[in-house]
């Protein structure tokens, strides 16, 4: 055959071995279930459902009780062509379509096999004609099943009551293997808080989600909806908006700022705060095509995250159309700028985010100066309880083992974190973390008095973390640390 010849190849090897590719495909990475599930919920807005409701249940299977998470809609339903290929990695004829959310066709089998070995889908266009199919991993693994089983017609589950639309779609994961051990009504209620910002646009255009029949709320980072489940946030500037050219025509990104309002809710506990989405909220929301792909410290240049950017949030929003410029993947839960959009936007952005920061410090003086010692001290009482009985430490001794030093952000609260890497205990110290900057640099300073006795502090209360091998103590040593770092927060601004 001369090159560059049209003629077809003959094939003596299957591009893919199926087997291995649906096991590799289930560490994908989606980040958890609700990444997951996202991209059902996806496929159920782009059918045009208005009722979605997601399900996370046990029910008896064979006699056994297995956890099953469902997500059922009133949408347009599927033909049996269009079912047996939603089923396969990459089968849709909106492969690359741009209009709406999804664009690859990888999403119902790619985030079904990351949480569970087999799944199946009901889908109607006349309920007198339920069909169904299905994808086993285990049945692919054995060579049992070589291709997405023919649609026939089948009844709904018993277990499935409510209100069913004329048409719609039903997705089963009956054999969840990744769930880990939390209670369903830990599942559930993490899926609200998450599904609630993710949808929040769809939630306030009219779709009614709801986690094991409880409405979803939606839930606006920025706290400026008046139809969310919090507001009182409070614009900052005017939007900007970058007019972008693509091979399709112009797309414009739209970015907008808000500010939380420190006069009226920095009196609340910590647990209140991380409760609502304060604590720890500091991030920019990215928002494609109606639906948040990813919250994170993104675009903001050389500004480094602190506490005091809890208190101010920026969203940016952009069409399908910018989705290389974003670096968005498959999974649609996550952006990877590239170089070009990060030198049009991140000069701003910095500058702003710059700005908010100090207008934060200065609502947290005047709040000060407003409220006197008293009410300071009485908004940290949590940090002014008795401390539990104390437990008898057991002596332990440094073993040979070495210690390293870092000095970097967190993206936690904590003043310090600690893990083990070839041998050494490597303890990083938060940057961004007041102990850092009001105690850390000055002792460094030549008027201070050196940081030599702080390490060995810092490394103490390190190796000391790591006596703990218990996952459950682990979690309680976390907290602990948390809320110690809250506490010297509290101390350092007073």
């Amino acid at each position: 055959m001369s090159q560059g010849s049209s003629a077809p190849l003959h094939a003596t090897v299957p591009i893919v071995a199926p087997e291995n590719f649906v096991l590799a495909t289930r560490d994908t990475g989606y980040r958890n279930l609700s990444a997951a599930i996202a991209e059902l919920i996806d496929n159920a807005v782009q059918a045009s459902a208005r009722h979605i409701r997601v399900f996370v249940r046990e029910i008896d299977v064979a006699g056994e009780a297995s956890v099953v998470v469902g997500v059922l809609d009133d949408g347009i339903g599927m033909s049996t062509s269009t079912l047996g290929s939603a089923l396969q990695f990459g089968g849709t004829p909106r492969f690359g379509d741009r209009s709406g959310i999804g664009r690859f066709g990888m999403g119902l089998p790619n985030s079904s096999v990351s949480q569970t070995r087999r799944f199946e889908v009901y889908s109607w266009q006349d309920r007198a004609a339920t069909l169904y199919t299905y994808l086993d991993v285990d049945e692919i693994v054995t060579g049992h099943l070589r291709g997405i089983p023919a649609p026939r017609v089948r009844p709904l589950p018993t277990w499935i009551t409510g209100r069913i639309g004329g048409s719609g779609t039903l997705v089963l994961w009956t054999r969840c293997d990744r769930l880990g051990r939390s209670r369903i009504a830990t599942v559930a209620q993490r899926l609200h808080r998450t599904l609630g910002r993710l949808y929040r646009f769809s939630i306030w255009s009219g779709v009614r989600l709801s986690v094991n029949d409880t409405v979803v709320e939606a839930h606006d980072p920025l706290f400026l909806d008046e139809r969310a489940s919090l507001h009182g946030g409070r614009p900052y500037g005017a939007p900007l908006r970058y007019e972008i050219g693509t091979p399709r025509g112009p797309s414009v990104v739209e970015v907008r700022f808000s500010e939380l309002p420190v006069d009226l809710w920095h009196n609340w506990t910590t647990e209140d705060k991380r409760r609502r989405g304060v604590v720890g909220g500091a991030g920019v929301s990215i928002v494609r095509a109606g639906r948040e792909i990813d919250y994170g410290w993104h675009l903001l240049g050389a500004k480094r995250r602190e506490n005091y950017d809890d208190w101010w949030r920026c969203e940016i929003k952009f069409s399908a159309e910018l989705d290389e410029l974003f670096g968005v993947t498959h999974s649609k839960q996550g952006v990877t700028p590239r170089a070009e959009l990060r030198l049009a936007l991140a000069p701003d952005l910095e500058r702003i985010a710059r700005g908010l920061n100090r207008r934060v410090r200065d609502a947290f003086e005047q709040a000060k100066s407003t409220d006197g010692p008293a009410a300071i001290a009485a908004s940290r009482n949590d940090f002014f309880l008795a401390p539990p009985a104390a437990v008898r430490a057991r002596t332990v001794t440094a073993g040979g083992l070495r210690y390293r030093l870092e000095y970097k952000p967190i993206p936690d609260r904590e003043f310090y974190g600690v893990r083990l890497a070839g041998g050494s205990v490597v303890v990083t110290v938060n940057t961004d973390h007041p102990f850092f900057t009001d105690i850390y640099q000055r002792a460094a300073e030549p008027s201070g008095c050196g940081v030599g006795q702080l390490e060995s502090l810092v490394l103490a209360a390190a190796r000391a973390d790591l006596e703990v091998k218990d996952a459950r103590e682990r979690a309680h040593v976390s907290r602990l640390r948390r809320a110690w770092s809250d506490a010297l927060v509290a101390f350092l601004r007073r």
